[in-house]
């Protein structure tokens, strides 16, 4: 018990009193939801200062906002005169948003009211690379420029040796680090550091004790901690205080292919399933076919598991927060990368939510998720009987290891899709959003090759879509050629990767979807590609 025993010291002694201004208000407080119903949805506008005409048509802004159900990624482009606008979908203060201008600069901006980022393209280019958070030719402005001039600022101060800290959770030597900047940059603003620096360590505690009950005392200290900003730091704080009472072993949710057979609306195959385990459930040693029919069961399991793993959590975030609170952490429950499971996750949590602005956010996502659906089986159902790839132009390349390479620019996703069903008539999808930079993604690929090699066979056709944001092409071809990947390529710009993202719900790289042989989008059935063994799960999923 040595490491919690370290853990509790640790929050006996650096923990300290928050001391924002008087009137600031958190989104629990009860209050919050009056001054949610005034708020103005932050405006975060700029300017990019000496670009050309062909600079503003190639430049994508590429942002990433912290949301309270998880992070959402969109694009923005630049008007004739190199200005532009970011959008935000709510009226909630301080939030947090990853921005990539092209290849000329990243940052994190908060937006609280209204902010103007106004960066110098000569000034940027002669930097040689891409600028990171705060540079000579960069200015915040606007009523939220001094917090942003501050909060970026503080990004670059000491900021290896704060990352190696934070991961060893070496709180005294943060909080060092914390003071000398404060006393050294003095601000109003102060006092979100040390909220957010509390938000960070309070997650990783209740991750350092996610399968072992904490102290009543340490777990009361940890709930009484409020976050005042939407960051990455603020949202893992609840992502990972529920994650603590999800992998308590008391708390773990379980399904077995039993939980299916007391279903009432169990299909003919499933019925046979079920009486083959049956049948072979006393056998020792088991049969090796048992657990491939419990994998047939896999989607019936995964929704019961879905649908009781919410229920369980509504139960016990009522139990133990307050109201909002609890209504913040069940938006959180709906995490699922599946479209059509959002959906129907959003359908259980709806009814229990009692705030009042959580549950706009709550309806007005529910909506959005079912246009998403609706959206994805129009693009689907608009395409034409032709099984041709026309539509996509002439390739760039077709390699002898059976990659076909295509480079798509200004397309919808729409269009995309019903064109993609247009060219494989009578064959099946397996779609692969990736990026070059992007570990897991490329982790996968080897597996991929496999399955396209072993199923050569079936009426089945793999596509993958790299994105462009953070690469270009001739890494693309080069990565392909490296991996010798056969299939459909596509490398596609910003836009049409992050529309792709929006109809799919891919929170980030990789994403997966699955399109039958009548073209028919079927949500939820490959999460990880890794989790198809081979050619038999892939004849599986065309029955």
């Amino acid at each position: 018990m040595k490491a919690y025993s370290t853990v509790w010291f640790l929050l006996t002694t650096i923990s300290v009193g928050l001391a924002q201004p008087v009137g600031v208000v958190a989104i629990e407080d009860p209050q919050f939801d009056a001054q949610f119903a005034q708020r103005t949805i932050p405006q975060v506008t700029g300017k990019l200062l000496h670009v050309n005409p062909q600079e503003i048509r190639e430049t994508t802004i590429t942002y990433t906002l912290v949301t309270l159900l998880g992070q959402k990624t969109k694009t923005a482009h630049l008007a004739a005169d190199g200005s532009f606008q970011l959008e935000l979908d709510y009226p909630l203060p301080y939030q947090q948003i990853w921005v990539h201008f092209g290849e000329l600069f990243y940052t994190g901006l908060y937006a609280n009211k209204q902010l103007y980022v106004e960066l110098d393209v000569l000034k940027l280019k002669a930097a040689g690379k891409q600028v990171l958070f705060r540079t000579d030719g960069v200015r915040y402005l606007g009523e939220d420029g001094p917090l942003n001039e501050y909060m970026n600022e503080y990004m670059l101060f000491k900021r290896a040796e704060r990352l190696a800290l934070s991961s060893r959770m070496q709180q005294d030597s943060l909080k060092t680090i914390q003071a000398e900047f404060v006393a050294t940059h003095p601000s109003p603003y102060g006092w979100l550091l040390e909220n957010e620096r509390l938000s960070e360590f309070y997650s990783q505690v209740c991750l350092h004790y996610r399968e072992h009950p904490m102290e009543p005392a340490l777990f009361d200290q940890i709930k009484a901690h409020k976050s005042y900003l939407r960051s990455n730091s603020s949202m893992v704080f609840y992502l990972y205080l529920g994650y603590y009472f999800r992998h308590l072993t008391a708390n773990r949710v379980r399904v077995s292919w039993q939980d299916v057979a007391r279903l009432s609306d169990l299909t003919a195959e499933e019925k046979a399933v079920l009486d083959s385990l049956r049948s072979t459930e006393t056998l020792s040693p088991a049969p090796a076919h048992r657990a491939q029919w419990t994998n047939q069961l896999g989607p019936r399991m995964g929704k019961m598991y879905q649908n009781r793993r919410i229920a369980q959590g509504i139960r016990w975030l009522d139990s133990l927060y307050s109201p909002a609170r609890a209504d913040i952490m069940k938006l959180q429950l709906n995490d699922s990368k599946d479209i059509a499971e959002q959906k129907a996750a959003l359908e259980q949590i709806l009814p229990s939510i009692s705030t009042g602005w959580c549950k706009v956010i709550a309806q007005k996502e529910y909506a959005r998720s079912v246009e998403q659906v609706a959206s994805v089986n129009r693009a689907l159902a608009a395409s034409g009987d032709s099984p041709t790839a026309a539509g996509f132009g002439s390739p760039l390349q077709q390699t002898d290891f059976g990659a076909t390479l295509y480079k798509l620019s200004s397309m919808s996703g729409a269009d995309f899709l019903a064109k993609l069903k247009q060219s494989f008539v009578g064959k099946a999808i397996v779609l692969d959003r990736w990026a070059t930079w992007c570990a897991p993604c490329l982790q996968e690929m080897p597996h991929s090759k496999k399955l396209q090699q072993d199923a050569k066979e079936l009426p089945i056709v793999f596509v993958y879509v790299c994105t462009a944001q953070g690469s270009d092409e001739g890494r693309w071809k080069r990565k392909i050629a490296e991996l010798e990947l056969p299939g459909i390529h596509f490398f596609v710009d910003e836009a049409l990767d992050a529309k792709l993202g929006q109809l799919f719900s891919f929170s980030g790289y990789p994403g997966y979807a699955f399109i039958d042989q009548k073209g028919v989008y079927k949500p939820g059935v490959i999460t990880w590609l890794l989790a198809i063994k081979d050619k038999n799960d892939l004849a599986a999923l065309l029955k």
